[in-house]
């Protein structure tokens, strides 16, 4: 679904930057050179592969610390066993 997102705001920002491009004097009468509008077009590709990798990133996150937190909670099971091994193999003193 957020592809999809990015997949839009790309093809909207590209589409009128490719329009202008195509027309003959579209250059000339909005200010913009061919130059201009390849490099705007290169940073909105730039932009989504940044976008790509934070995404992928997002994924990758929560899965690690879902993995670590319940390493967290096997070691923290094992360290109650071990307390109360021992609180129940100390004798009490007088």
């Amino acid at each position: 679904m957020r592809r999809a997102a990015i997949i839009l705001v790309l093809a909207g920002l590209a589409g009128p930057a490719l329009a202008q491009a195509t027309t003959p004097q579209a250059g000339a009468a909005s200010g913009h050179s061919e130059a201009d509008i390849r490099a705007l077009v290169e940073a909105a590709r730039e932009t989504a592969k940044a976008a790509r990798e934070q995404v992928d990133y997002a994924r990758v996150v929560p899965d690690i610390l879902t993995q670590i937190h319940a390493k967290l909670d096997k070691l923290e099971n094992k360290l109650d066993k071990i307390e109360n091994a021992i609180k129940a193999g100390a004798r009490p003193r007088r």
